[in-house]
């Protein structure tokens, strides 16, 4: 709430599917996340939103990063 956060896993290893839940409210969350997995987002935007600008992975049996957000007033950038 009138912050901001930043969650940078561009040198994690990530195996399997994961989830991150992300509340953004009149501030931002930065998500940097590594090229080799999927992203899906969905989200629940009130004067906010999100911005997915994550390369993702094309291979068939890559872990897939489910974000699931909520932006009010606020957002969530994934890159």
């Amino acid at each position: 709430v009138f912050g901001s956060v930043e969650l940078d896993l561009r040198n994690a290893l990530i195996n399997e599917d994961i989830i991150i839940s992300a509340t953004a409210v009149f501030g931002g969350v930065e998500i940097f996340l590594p090229s080799d997995v999927k992203v899906q987002v969905a989200s629940t935007p009130i004067f906010g939103g999100v911005s997915n600008k994550a390369a993702g992975s094309q291979a068939v049996n890559a872990p897939t990063v489910y974000v699931k957000a909520i932006c009010m007033f606020g957002g969530v950038d994934i890159k």
